[in-house]
């Protein structure tokens, strides 16, 4: 048979769950002030939260697409002189203290003939600096609202690729400018220098070409901000 508590025994307990009964309020003031201070700070965010919107097609990406139409109707092949221009001009790349291209393969001109085709409305820095190589784009652009994912491919975009199975580096190794989204099956068309590819008598060369890439075959996709135009 259980046995009858004391008196004494009463009392403790009572004692100790009045003070449980006080850490628990003092936690409850504790938890009240703190919701208090959170719905002050709630009252001093700005009424709209400042976001970064992804870039959007501009309208010199549509410019620049037709000049690389026009390069591409101009029968652009190896070694032509006109991918010298590309490579040296102040409307191209503005590396003008490299020798006069004329051989095949004495420079990679893809980014050249994109940097060509979005012209002088883009700094002349951002042409010479990061237009040049894979790398450069990667370097600049990686860590930025300009890279874009593959599946949001838009006309005008740059879009790295890989142009082996060994998908190496990993940032891709040959540039083109796309001139459609992707379709339902993940090709895209593009128009590119330093290719292999359809020219406009529709055979197959190297130069300024057109090709259907899929984005299976996407490295990076980079879309130019506002500040990498001449203002």
């Amino acid at each position: 048979m259980p046995t009858k508590a004391t008196k004494a025994e009463l009392e403790a307990t009572v004692s100790e769950l009045q003070h449980e009964i006080s850490e628990y309020q003092h936690e409850v003031r504790r938890l009240l002030r703190s919701l208090g201070q959170a719905q002050l700070d709630l009252k001093k965010l700005p009424e709209r939260l400042v976001t970064y919107p992804r870039p959007q097609r501009s309208e010199q990406s549509s410019i620049a697409i037709d000049r690389a139409l026009a390069e591409w109707s101009s029968m652009v092949e190896e070694p032509d002189r006109r991918i010298d221009t590309y490579i040296r001009s102040r409307e191209g790349l503005g590396w003008d203290w490299l020798d006069p291209y004329t051989r095949n393969g004495q420079f990679a001109w893809c980014g050249a003939f994109a940097s060509y085709c979005y012209g002088t409305d883009v700094l002349l820095s951002v042409r010479k600096n990061t237009f040049p190589s894979c790398y450069r784009m990667n370097r600049d652009w990686f860590s930025s609202s300009r890279l874009q994912d593959s599946s949001q491919i838009l006309p005008g975009d740059l879009v790295v690729v890989y142009t082996s199975d060994e998908r190496s580096p990993s940032y891709g190794n040959h540039i083109t400018i796309a001139r459609t989204s992707p379709d339902e099956n993940g090709d895209f068309h593009t128009i590119e220098g330093n290719a292999n590819g359809v020219g406009p008598n529709q055979d197959w060369r190297e130069g300024v070409s057109k090709r259907t890439r899929h984005i299976n075959t996407v490295a990076r996709v980079y879309r130019l901000i506002d500040e990498d135009y001449e203002q």
